[in-house]
């Protein structure tokens, strides 16, 4: 609930017409659908950090519209609606819609999107020459272009992950290559195993298939062998969706070791994975990866230059065995006939110069993990961060729940970030929160300044 809050209360006026506002939002929108009852005044203010007279007030109002209606003993329920979108989105996706609105006075520490390299601008200013034969076609190639799927080979059988191009489909970001998969295997009601934590985006698409999603603990070190094999036989899941190379939100990486046993297990147990490796470029500490499809033929990975080299080429990718590839192609020609061309011509010509983007990131991030590690060490020592190995993120534990309080508290200081539970299928891990370190980094330490002060408040309540 609070979460499809979002920034409500960063407005003007009274704080109860502010929620009162929202609320209706939600409901027009069809993001609260007729029917379904809220939490309980009492919870609700608790949980969005106000009073309980702000809610009361703000139902009583929604209440006197006809959108909201309350049963004695029952509780409080939405009574009129439009058609319930079954799928709310990723909440780190209002961030990149809120960069179009212009600079402001809120800083942003919700997305840990990085910006683009120069190198993208140098590779685009010379793709005529490719560029032009492919002019004389109709320009469609679901499966990809193939100069850029030889490249993508070229680039797993470099990290130790032999690969042919028929192994591999180009996609329009890393996003739909999960959809692909998600639909090809999932029936409604279908079984897929997720980490927790996991990213949520690869939960709302789980989701938007109709699958039935539950949790396996990700340990420091990944997923342990031996829980992965209770939870099959528990719940005979058709896939399991994991992030091995810089996991998100931890940045954790797992290693080679317990990649080759986990891979293994799954192939004895005829378990399909998903690895999700689109921060694998991103790494912080130690040379690039060798990805887990290198121990196990049941395991499709995904990949991306959306952090090696800039999310705008909308360039993703999938590799699998060819039968499978093929399959998936032709989900892929219905949905949009083909990633667009001139973003596979320059993604072409940036591939060869990977190592160079990897160590311009791993330099950038590594200052950037350095300074907002120290400055959070000094404003808030009793908070324990995963140091990350790569990406732009913390992931935090809290001396004790109240993350989502928090949240709500630091925005009404200008500061917006993601409580613990946006990156739990069961909304778990209210003692953890994310901090993005991409942004400026004058913005980051005012951030973590102000979210000290929004500390101290809530801190003396958990």
């Amino acid at each position: 609930m609070v979460r499809l809050m979002g920034q409500w209360g960063s407005g003007e006026g009274a704080l109860h017409t502010q929620l009162a506002s929202q609320l209706r939002m939600l409901v027009v929108s069809g993001r609260l659908a007729a029917g379904v009852r809220l939490p309980s005044e009492r919870l609700l203010a608790e949980a969005l950090n106000v009073s309980r007279n702000t809610v009361g007030a703000a139902f009583d109002e929604l209440r006197g519209d006809g959108i909201l209606t309350s049963r004695r003993g029952d509780g409080t329920y939405v009574s009129s609606a439009r058609q319930f979108l079954g799928v709310r989105g990723d909440d780190r996706f209002e961030s990149f819609l809120a960069s179009t609105a212009g600079p402001g006075t809120r800083i942003d520490l919700r997305s840990a999107a990085l910006p683009g390299l120069r190198l993208v601008v140098d590779a685009a200013s010379v793709i005529g020459p490719e560029l032009a034969p492919l002019v004389d076609s109709h320009g469609y190639l679901p499966e990809g272009l193939p100069a850029l799927r030889v490249e993508v080979a070229g680039y797993y059988s470099a990290i130790g992950l032999p690969t042919t191009p028929d192994q591999i489909l180009i996609t329009t970001g890393a996003q739909q290559a999960m959809r692909m998969v998600a639909v090809s295997m999932l029936e409604p009601g279908s079984v897929a195993l997720v980490e927790e934590p996991s990213f949520r985006g690869v939960i709302e698409v789980l989701r938007a298939a109709g699958a039935r999603l539950e949790p396996i603990r990700r340990g420091p070190y990944g997923i342990d062998s031996a829980e992965l094999t209770e939870a099959v036989r528990r719940t005979r899941p058709k896939l399991l969706v994991m992030q091995s190379t810089v996991h998100n939100p931890t940045g954790t990486v797992m290693n080679s070791g317990r990649r080759r046993q986990l891979a293994v297990t799954a192939a004895n147990l005829g378990l399909t994975v998903l690895d999700d490796t689109t921060l694998a470029d991103a790494m912080i500490d130690g040379p690039p990866a060798t990805p887990m499809a290198a121990w196990g033929s049941s395991v499709i990975t995904v990949g991306s230059v959306s952090k090696s080299f800039w999310g705008g080429l909308r360039v993703g990718w999938l590799r699998a065995d060819p039968a499978t590839v093929a399959s998936l192609a032709s989900i892929k020609a219905g949905e949009d006939l083909g990633t667009s061309l001139l973003a596979q011509v320059t993604t072409a010509r940036l591939l060869p110069r990977i190592d160079e983007a990897r160590a311009e990131r791993s330099r950038a991030l590594c200052a950037a993990r350095d300074l907002v590690l120290g400055s959070l060490a000094e404003l808030l020592p009793e908070w324990e961060p995963v140091v990350p190995a790569g990406g732009a993120s913390l992931w935090i534990r809290l001396p004790a729940p109240g993350a989502t309080s928090l949240v709500q508290r630091a925005e009404r200081l200008g500061v917006q970030l993601l409580p613990g539970p946006t990156f739990s299928c069961v909304d778990a891990f209210d003692d953890h929160l994310r901090i993005g370190f991409a942004t400026d980094q004058q913005h980051v330490l005012a951030g973590l300044h102000a979210l000290a002060k929004a500390w101290r408040i809530i801190g003396k309540r958990v």
